[in-house]
């Protein structure tokens, strides 16, 4: 699956400094949920503008998110609200604070 592209257009349409800031600003599992789908393009350009001990949290917490499976529109929503955190006039809180995993049955 890819990660949708809404939240990498909104950080290379915002200015550097607002997307830092922003991106500095969002929860660690939130933004590793989108990472972990991510292109290898798109996760440079990210783990680039959030300094070392983000950059360290949001890999491990990468690594934790290889044994949850979230639903493609789940990782949808996550982005989509990530777009509107880092491209909006203020920043929003987190997108979700609980993350329910598909089930094989499902």
């Amino acid at each position: 699956m890819d990660a949708p592209l809404s939240i990498f257009e909104a950080i290379r349409a915002t200015p550097r400094a607002t997307a830092q800031a922003r991106l500095l600003a969002t929860a660690d599992r939130d933004l590793a949920a989108v990472l972990s789908v991510a292109g290898e393009e798109d996760t440079v350009l990210v783990l680039g503008m959030v300094g070392q001990a983000k950059k360290k949290r949001l890999e491990e917490e990468m690594v934790r998110m290889r044994h949850v499976r979230l639903s493609p529109a789940t990782i949808e929503r996550i982005a989509d609200h990530l777009s509107a955190h880092i491209a909006g006039d203020h920043p929003l809180g987190p997108a979700s604070r609980y993350f329910k995993p598909v089930r094989d049955d499902d």
